[in-house]
């Protein structure tokens, strides 16, 4: 793991404060399988995608208190980038003058369903979400998810 081996033991020990289990909505649960089916990438990417679309997006996620739907361990989600995922979450935090330590696990799950029902609004196929990556990096301008 490569942020651990920048880090050390404070990474770790950070890390674990946090939160381990995320319940996502019933509706945010539906959608990752309609569009793990469109796309063919598993749930843990399709959320990986999910919250970067949604940190990307200046304003800011409203929570939902809709626990319904699917149970995942935060590193399934995650995966090796967890610390990544957790430092960029907390700086967001800070922009958007929210507590770093009450608002992390509410701001995660509210940044994964917006992204998440974005995704699904604008992936129909694969090569819909090629397509998206390709003409942000290549443009440097908003990606039609943004808009």
């Amino acid at each position: 793991m490569l942020l651990p081996a920048i880090f050390g033991n404070y990474a770790r020990s950070w890390v674990r404060i946090s939160f381990n289990r995320i319940r996502v909505s019933k509706e945010v649960g539906s959608r990752l399988t309609l569009l793990k089916g469109r796309t063919g990438l598993t749930p843990n990417i399709l959320s990986r995608l999910a919250i970067c679309l949604s940190l990307a997006d200046t304003s800011m996620p409203k929570p939902q208190d809709d626990e319904d739907g699917q149970e995942f361990n935060r590193y399934t989600l995650t995966g090796e980038w967890d610390l990544l995922f957790i430092s960029l979450l907390k700086q967001r935090l800070l922009q958007d003058d929210l507590d770093n330590t009450t608002d992390l696990l509410p701001q995660f799950k509210a940044h994964l369903n917006r992204g998440v029902l974005t995704l699904y609004t604008y992936v129909k196929t694969l090569t819909d979400l090629l397509d998206i990556i390709h003409s942000d990096a290549s443009s440097q301008a908003r990606s039609p998810l943004m808009e």
